[in-house]
């Protein structure tokens, strides 16, 4: 059940920061998609008339992420047994979104990356395990290559408003470039009157007080993924497997927004993303804590 709402009339925010957590080891696990870590920055632009501030809403977005992507037999040098290969990738993405209309949104943008060394993925990996973890250290054999990469992206994002508890929420997404080609669809249930979106989307789109629970579901068609099968310009990856083509993923979310405060998490249950791994269901959860601001302006 969601908790008791909060009435209170919306606040009028116009900037955000957000710090987004993906992590398996909620689950006792520490392998595949390992972990992920990315601050995001997002502000409403001035609106089209610029005198009283009205026409559709634009927003831009900065994200600054890194991911880590480790094989489940994680202390042995021998990739013969390798069921995923080390990786890390590192990008900036910047993001313009427009408002359609009140319930609908776009966006375009680009990501800017690198893979490999210098990624940091295998140092920050390292670091946690020993200084947190007290755990020994990866050997990180026949890492993905290291190489500088641009995607190009966009997203159309739908909710239709059944009553004032129950909403449909659509997400359509695609992505071309050196590190990813891939598009695919979610579609979900929103209890509540908070939206409840998947990591790194516009907080700013819905400011309603109070909370709401998500349930969806997400399948993409991957045509390239370079952190499995390296580049599509040459064949320098000393390690690579065959991916799965097509991937789902079942999502379960909650988010509750109290005042300038937001808190969500989303649990993810993600079919395998190549054919070597166990055939099964990949569990990790994202917690993500946003805090609002009012920019101020002066006459």
């Amino acid at each position: 059940m969601v908790i008791a709402l909060i009435t209170s009339k919306p606040l009028a925010a116009q900037e955000y920061f957000s710090l987004n957590i993906d992590n398996d080891l909620y689950f006792m696990m520490d392998h595949y998609y390992s972990s992920g870590i990315f601050l995001q920055y997002g502000k409403q632009l001035r609106a089209s008339d610029s005198i009283n501030n009205t026409g559709p809403k634009k927003y831009l977005l900065w994200e600054l992420g890194q991911e880590i992507y480790t094989p489940s037999l994680r202390y042995t040098s021998n990739t013969a047994v390798y069921d995923y290969p080390y990786g890390g990738w590192t990008s900036l993405k910047l993001t313009f979104q427009r408002e359609i209309s009140e319930r609908k949104q776009k966006q375009w943008g680009i990501q800017l990356g690198v893979t490999g060394d210098a990624s940091g993925a295998q140092r920050m990996q390292n670091t946690y395990h020993r200084l947190i973890l007290n755990l020994p250290e990866l050997p990180w054999t026949d890492e993905v290559p290291q190489a500088l990469h641009l995607n190009v992206f966009a997203d159309s994002y739908k909710r239709w408003n059944l009553n004032q508890q129950l909403a449909i929420q659509s997400h359509i997404f695609g992505t071309i470039g050196t590190q990813k080609i891939s598009g695919g669809a979610a579609l979900g249930l929103v209890l509540g009157k908070q939206t409840v979106l998947s990591k790194g989307g516009n907080v700013l789109i819905d400011q309603e007080q109070g909370d709401g629970l998500y349930f969806g579901v997400r399948l993409q068609y991957i045509a390239h993924d370079y952190m499995l099968s390296g580049s599509l310009f040459n064949d320098n990856a000393p390690f690579t497997l065959p991916i799965n083509p097509i991937r789902s993923m079942i999502e379960v979310g909650y988010a509750i927004r109290k005042n300038d405060w937001r808190f969500a998490f989303t649990y993810f249950n993600r079919s395998p993303d190549n054919k070597v791994q166990p055939q099964e269901g990949h569990h990790y959860l994202n917690i993500t804590l946003t805090r609002f601001f009012d920019r101020k302006t002066t006459k």
